[in-house]
C-alpha cells in the first residue's frame, strides 16, 4: 500500500516566512531602485535649472548691451556686470566696429582663437553664472544697426515748394564745369525767378516756368524731397552728439563755434557730425572751415551776412543740414549741400558753391555785382541713413 506525506503546520509556516522574507528584500530593492532614480531625476532637473538659469543670465547680458548700443552706438564695454534677482550674474563684452569701414580682429574667450568682426558691425559676448561658482553659460552675437536711407536729387536748386526772386545780369546759376551745363533746377510747384543765367534746365510741376518758355518746363513730375526725414535725422544726431565720442561735436544755443574744425582721418565713410542745438547767425567776417568729410546740423534757423562763410573741404560729399529756414548771404558756403527743412535764400557777395534743397521755397535775393551759385557735381548721388535699432545678425551659446 502506498502512503502519501502531508506536510505538517511547522513546515508550513517556515516556508511562509521564507517567502515573506524574500518579497520583503525585492521590495526594498525596487525601493532602492526607485529611490535612486528619483534623486537621479532631481539632480538631472537640478542641473537644467541651473543651466537655464545660467542660459537666461547670459541672455540678460545680451540684451543689457543692445539696449545699451540703441542708445549710443558708439558704446563699448569691457567685462561689465550686472546680477538679476535670483542672485545669477552677467559679465559682457562690445567689441564695437559699428562705424568701421574695415574688419577688426577679436579673441574668442572661450575657444581662445581670433575671431573677426566684420565693418558695421559690433560682437557682444556675455557671460552669465550663478552664485554659487554652478557652470557658466555664454552667448556671443554679431550685432548691427538698422536704418532709414534717404537719397538727394542731382540737381543744382530744388525747392518743395517755389523758386522766386531775382538776380541782376551779372549773376547766374553756373554748371559744374565749363560746358558741362548740368546745373538744372527744379521746383514743385513755379519757377518764377529772374537769373542773369541758367547753364542748366529748369523744370517746375507746377503751371509756371519764368526760365523755361518750352512746353515741357512745366507740368513735369514733382521730385521726391527727403523733408519729411529732418526731424528724425535731427533727433538721432543730437543723442550722438551728445554722447563719447571722437567723431561728434555737440553744441548748446550761444555756445562758440570753432573756427577750423578737422574731422579725424580714421573716422567712418559718413565723416562727423557737429551739432548746433538752437539757430545760428553769422555776421561781420566771421567764418567756419571744415575738414574731412562732415556733417553740420543748425537745429534751428541760420543766417548769415556780412563777410560771413561756411566752408567745408572740396571733393566731399558734406552736408549742411538746417532745421529751419536758411539765410545764406554773406559770402555763403562752399563745397556741400544745403539742406533746409523750411526755405532756402541764396545772397550775398561772391559765387556759392554746392547744390540746394529746401524743404520750402528756394529765394534768390538781391546779389553783388557778379556771382551767383554754381553747382558741385561731386554732391551727386548723395544720400544719407538714419541709424535705427540693434538687431542680432549672427548668434552662438558655449
Amino acid at each position: 500500500m502506498k502512503r502519501t506525506h502531508t506536510p505538517t503546520r511547522s513546515q508550513s509556516r517556515g516556508f511562509a516566512m521564507a517567502f515573506t522574507l524574500c518579497m520583503t528584500m525585492l521590495i526594498m530593492v525596487l525601493a532602492l531602485g526607485m529611490l535612486a532614480v528619483s534623486q537621479g531625476n532631481s539632480l538631472s532637473t537640478m542641473n537644467v535649472e541651473r543651466k537655464q538659469d545660467s542660459f537666461d543670465a547670459a541672455e540678460a547680458g545680451l540684451n543689457t548691451a543692445i539696449d545699451q548700443l540703441d542708445g549710443a552706438a558708439a558704446f563699448s564695454a569691457t567685462n561689465t556686470t550686472g546680477t538679476l534677482s535670483n542672485n545669477y550674474t552677467y559679465t559682457y563684452t562690445i567689441v564695437n566696429n559699428l562705424a568701421g569701414g574695415q574688419a577688426v580682429p577679436s579673441t574668442d574667450p572661450v575657444t581662445g582663437q581670433t575671431i573677426t568682426v566684420p565693418a558695421n558691425r559690433a560682437l557682444i559676448i556675455s557671460v552669465g553664472q550663478g552664485p554659487n561658482g554652478e557652470r557658466a553659460t555664454t552667448v556671443e552675437s554679431i550685432v548691427k544697426q538698422t536704418g532709414t536711407q534717404f537719397n538727394f536729387p542731382n540737381d543744382a536748386i530744388d525747392a518743395g515748394l517755389d523758386i522766386a526772386g531775382s538776380w541782376n545780369f551779372k549773376s547766374g546759376i553756373k554748371g559744374s564745369s565749363p560746358g558741362a551745363y548740368d546745373a538744372n533746377i527744379h521746383a514743385n510747384h513755379n519757377i518764377t525767378a529772374g537769373v542773369g543765367f541758367l547753364q542748366g534746365n529748369a523744370s517746375a510741376s507746377g503751371t509756371v516756368d519764368s526760365l523755361n518758355s518750352g512746353p515741357y518746363g512745366t507740368n513735369t513730375p514733382q521730385r521726391t524731397l527727403p523733408t519729411s526725414q529732418m526731424s528724425a535725422f535731427v533727433a538721432y544726431w543730437k543723442t550722438q552728439s551728445q554722447g563719447d565720442s571722437k567723431y561728434n561735436e555737440y553744441y548748446t544755443a550761444g555756445s562758440p563755434l570753432p573756427k577750423e574744425y578737422d574731422c579725424p582721418s580714421d573716422a567712418p565713410p559718413s565723416g562727423c557730425v557737429v551739432f548746433y542745438d538752437g539757430p545760428l547767425t553769422m555776421s561781420g567776417s566771421q567764418t567756419i572751415t571744415f575738414t574731412g568729410t562732415v556733417t553740420f546740423i543748425v537745429n534751428g534757423n541760420y543766417t548769415a551776412s556780412g563777410q560771413s562763410q561756411i566752408s567745408f573741404q572740396s571733393g566731399t560729399k558734406s552736408l549742411f543740414a538746417v532745421n529751419g529756414n536758411a539765410d545764406d548771404g554773406g559770402l555763403g558756403t562752399m563745397y556741400a549741400l544745403i539742406w533746409s527743412k523750411g526755405d532756402t535764400t541764396l545772397h550775398g557777395n561772391g559765387w556759392q558753391q554746392g547744390a540746394v534743397v529746401a524743404g520750402g521755397n528756394a529765394y534768390l535775393k538781391g546779389g553783388g555785382s557778379s556771382g551767383g551759385f554754381v553747382y558741385d557735381a561731386a554732391l551727386n548721388n548723395f544720400s544719407v541713413n538714419i541709424p535705427g535699432h540693434i538687431v542680432i545678425s549672427a548668434y552662438g551659446e558655449y
